[in-house]
Parts: structure tokens; sequence; C-alpha cells
């Protein structure tokens, strides 16, 4: 097992805006709790090794809708990667549960998808969804998203 690396004091906005008031190419910074939704137990260890490799010291993964609910009601993530194809229940619907939980509504959404040319892009902005991650995810995509890693504490 690996050894995890704090990263303190990452609680700021996430949003930046670039010079023509976009958000869409500007990294976030994240929150130290961070929880990982994918049916996919590899993309959850994947993501969850890759962000604790950056620093990120609070990284949890469920795989279903239902246990994601649950579990941020007590977790109170600050960043949630959320897969678009749950087969227990859809993204939107799980997100609107999300942040219907007063602890919750500052959290931010990150959408994991398989698909390059998601057509529901728009009603997922509007739902919330600030970024995309196309799977299999890389370190480099990762880092392009949240910024700068975390250097490690020695």
């Amino acid at each position: 097992m690996y050894q995890v690396m704090q990263r303190p004091g990452i609680a700021h906005a996430f949003s930046h805006r670039n010079q023509r008031g976009s958000q869409r190419d500007a990294p976030l910074e994240c929150a130290t709790r961070i929880l990982i939704v994918d049916n996919d137990r590899q993309v959850g260890t994947s993501l969850t090794f890759m962000l604790s490799a950056r620093g990120y010291d609070d990284v949890r993964a469920v795989r279903s809708a239902r246990r994601a609910v649950a579990i941020a009601e007590q977790f109170r993530p600050g960043l949630i990667f959320l897969d678009m194809e749950l087969p227990d229940q859809g993204a939107l619907e799980v997100a609107d549960r999300l942040r219907k939980g007063s602890r919750q509504r500052s959290m931010r959404l990150i959408a994991l998808t398989s698909k390059t040319d998601h057509e529901r892009r728009e009603e997922d902005r509007l739902a919330g969804f600030e970024r995309y991650m196309v799977k299999p995810l890389s370190q480099a995509e990762l880092d392009k998203i949240l910024g700068n890693p975390a250097a490690p504490q020695l």
C-alpha cells in the first residue's frame, strides 16, 4: 500500500476564468476531500491512485449512485468525479440528489464519460457539471484540469 501525502490549505474557490471569460481551460484548485463515483473498479482505483500520488489526502471511490449519495452526506466532498453512465441511476439525478443535501451545496462536479461526443453537455453544464474527462484518464489530463500537482511533504 502507498503512503498518502497531504496537501494543506487547498479549500479555495475552483473557478478561474481565462482572458475571454471562459472557464473551459482554466485549472481547478481542488478541495482536499474528493469522491469518485464510477461503477468500473479500475477507474476508481486508478483515479484514486493518481490523485493520492499528487498529494490529495482524502480521496474515496464508490461504485454506485446509491452509495455515493449515502457517503457524501457524511464525507462532504469538495469535488466529485461522477460517471455519466452509471447503471443504477442517471448522473443528472445523482447530481441533483447530491446537491439537495444542505452540506453539499458548494461541491464541484466533474463528469467522467467514455464518450468523446457526449450529446447532453449543455444540459449537464446547467445541472452543475463544470468539466468533462473522457475515460481512460491520463495523469496529464488530470493535472490540466486540477492545475499544478501538490508537492509532497517530507
